[in-house]
């Protein structure tokens, strides 16, 4: 996975629009790609592995809390 091939999902924040260290954008492009996969699975997961649903929530409350701390370090858009 390189920086440059990335692509943000549907829904998804662009992690390419906040200042972040290499491996921690690396690291949340994985949760990101975990989520959206799991967000197309939804329906079975909520019925046939409700834990592991709950689970990938909390994932994503932790994903959004680490991209909130660095939201006042937003890259500027060029006009």
């Amino acid at each position: 996975m390189k920086r440059e091939n990335y692509q943000p999902y549907i829904g998804f924040y662009d992690l390419r629009t906040f200042v972040l260290p290499k491996k921690l954008f690396m690291k949340l492009w994985l949760v990101q790609d975990m989520l959206a996969h799991m967000q197309v699975l939804s329906k079975y997961y909520k019925k046939w592995h409700p834990g592991q649903w709950e689970r990938a929530k909390e994932i994503s409350a932790a994903y959004q809390q680490i991209l909130f701390r660095y939201k006042d370090m937003v890259k500027e858009e060029k006009e």
